[in-house]
């Protein structure tokens, strides 16, 4: 990554990211999904920490998978405003430096639009996850509609250089199935959570068949 690149997404984007998905009702579906999080919880790209003051305290340990060497300062400020300690943990969504199978819940927010393997990822999330765990998950992924998904991918090329690296026409739900994961929605449906071109969203529990 460039200097000015790394400006760019610390400084520019990431801010604007921060307040457009902290917004009410994002953060209502955080509530939301996060109400089931249990024991051991690894969260992968945990961003600006917008999750943490949503885990309930059935989460025994809070474990955050990042790229960089550090956790960003508004992690750590979150955390302790929450009175939550996360565990850094230095890797990334497709290579996690942890044992097979030691994870209760593993939680993804709006992060696999970025990644660079999205099949690798869950092929890894599935390695982690203990018998019986959970995926906490939610993604905005491609239209089921003809004409916004064309325009999703007419759109792709430009918005991942500005949003970056991020897909609007990924189809995470055929990925997340070919790796042996079973999805149950959240529901009722999150309804105008984002806005078009990312409100297609893929939300709910899921677990290895």
């Amino acid at each position: 990554m460039t200097r000015f690149a790394r400006w760019y997404e610390e400084r520019v984007f990431n801010p604007l990211m921060d307040r457009a998905l902290a917004a009410p009702q994002v953060s209502e579906l955080r509530r939301r999904l996060l109400a089931g999080a249990r024991g051991r919880v690894l969260e992968v790209g945990i961003g600006t920490g917008l999750n943490l003051p949503h885990y309930p305290a059935a989460v025994r340990s809070l474990e955050a998978l990042v790229r960089e060497d550090a956790l960003e300062a508004r992690v750590l400020s979150r955390a302790r405003g929450t009175g939550r300690e996360v565990v850094h943990v230095r890797g990334d969504a497709a290579r996690a430096p942890l044992v097979s199978g030691c994870v209760d819940t593993l939680v993804c927010t709006f992060v696999l639009c970025s990644v660079d393997d999205p099949r690798a990822a869950f092929a890894e999330f599935a390695r982690l996850l203990a018998p019986g765990g959970q995926l906490l998950i939610a993604e905005h992924v491609r239209s089921p509609r003809p004409l916004e998904r064309a325009l999703q991918r007419a759109l792709t090329p430009l918005h991942r250089h500005w949003a970056c690296g991020c897909r609007l026409d990924r189809d995470l739900g055929a990925e997340l199935a070919s790796r042996g994961f079973e999805l149950e929605s959240l529901s009722p449906p999150p309804d105008g959570v984002l806005p078009f071109p990312a409100r297609e969203l893929l939300c709910g529990v899921a677990r290895l068949r």
